[in-house]
């Protein structure tokens, strides 16, 4: 008996970034480790050129932003399903969220967050409308969701667009691991620092870490401490809060206790968290929360906002602010500072809180529910 067919799409991995970039690397992998699984699986457009390919990368001109979205509908609207029925596709799986509107097969996008509704005002309008239509449309006839949380899933079942599409959750995988950069490198800080590893967008919360870390270093004993915030600025002006975080640097007089690292190589990035005193992720909205995994790769303690999916990654395996204010995160980060052994015990629980995100993990929930979905 033939095993069933996956077409799975990564042509959005000419662009993408962070969570959704490691959630299709990790994915194309595991498939390319399992050839023996219980799926007949197509990855197209080809993995390896794709996720090698620059072009469409880093801060790009306008034109080839323009000409990707258009590359990218036409992908999705007219090269994708006629793709399905050439491979003759049980599933067409979207890991980037956009399905097509037609297809051979049942089709699957996987929705990481509610971002496009929460913070509609932070896209171009035309493009959002366009976007949010062709998604709607292509996911109402023979669709169906995977989303990364329960709490994303959730938030998705508040939207009256998707009331009626099932939604099931598989938990990504981290795509980390400690072990894998030498770990006798020299200290990159000289001093004892903070970490926040992230893109400085607006909803990262950013503005009240800095006011906490001000309050933090005024107190006696504490001076010494550095914050280093490694990432680049946001991919829109109506996401970016670089202006504003230098700005509030500069009035606050903290330009040598904050480090802006801009963007950092995977073997550096890894110095800077094996020797950080803590993880401090603030964010307003996530989806997900991958550097809360990254930093219990390195055994780093972390403080996370009292927001749905973080507290559901990190468990109980991390401090959880008491309010989401500058207070409650100051409070949070002195206690980390004083107390050795609470570092410690949360670095122990996070790696075992890890261990819920493994890769094989991620694959082999991911196939239940391709087979949930196939038998449905």
């Amino acid at each position: 008996m033939p095993r069933p067919k996956v077409l799975i799409d990564v042509y959005y991995l000419y662009v993408a970034q962070t969570g959704i970039r490691t959630y299709m690397v990790t994915l194309c992998e595991e498939i390319l480790k399992n050839r023996n699984s219980g799926f007949d699986y197509v990855i197209s457009p080809d993995f390896q050129k794709v996720k090698q390919n620059q072009f469409f990368r880093g801060k790009t001109a306008k034109w080839k932003n323009i000409f990707f979205q258009l590359l990218y509908f036409f992908r999705k609207q007219v090269a994708l399903p006629l793709l399905s029925y050439y491979h003759e596709a049980d599933l067409v799986f979207s890991p980037d969220i956009m399905s097509p509107l037609w297809a051979q097969g049942k089709k699957i996008s996987v929705l990481h967050d509610t971002f496009f509704w929460d913070n509609p005002d932070h896209y171009q309008g035309l493009w959002l409308k366009y976007y949010l239509y062709f998604l709607q449309k292509g996911l109402r006839k023979n669709g169906e969701i995977i989303t990364i949380t329960q709490f994303s899933k959730m938030r998705l079942q508040e939207l009256s667009e998707f009331k009626s599409i099932p939604i099931s959750v598989v938990y990504p995988a981290s795509g980390l691991s400690a072990m894998e950069s030498p770990r006798n490198q020299k200290p990159i800080a000289s001093s004892r620092y903070f970490l926040h590893v992230g893109v400085l967008e607006k909803r990262k919360n950013l503005g009240m870490l800095l006011i906490a870390f001000d309050k933090l270093i005024r107190q006696q004993g504490y001076e010494d401490i550095r914050l280093v915030l490694v990432g680049q600025r946001g991919p829109r002006e109506t996401l970016d809060d670089y202006d504003h975080l230098t700005s509030l640097v500069a009035s606050l007089e903290l330009e040598d206790k904050v480090i802006f690292t801009g963007y950092v190589a995977q073997e550096k990035l890894a110095n800077y968290f094996q020797n950080a005193l803590g993880y401090v992720f603030p964010s307003a909205n996530e989806g997900f929360g991958l550097p809360v995994l990254e930093a219990f790769s390195f055994g780093l303690p972390v403080i996370i906002s009292r927001q749905g999916a973080l507290m559901e990654v990190a468990g109980e395996a991390a401090l959880v602010l008491e309010k989401n204010e500058s207070e409650a995160l100051f409070q949070s980060m002195k206690l980390l500072v004083d107390d050795p052994e609470l570092r410690k015990y949360l670095g122990e629980k996070g790696r075992i809180r890890l261990k819920e995100f493994s890769t094989e993990k991620f694959f082999l929930s991911l196939e239940q529910a391709f087979n949930e979905i196939l038998n449905g």
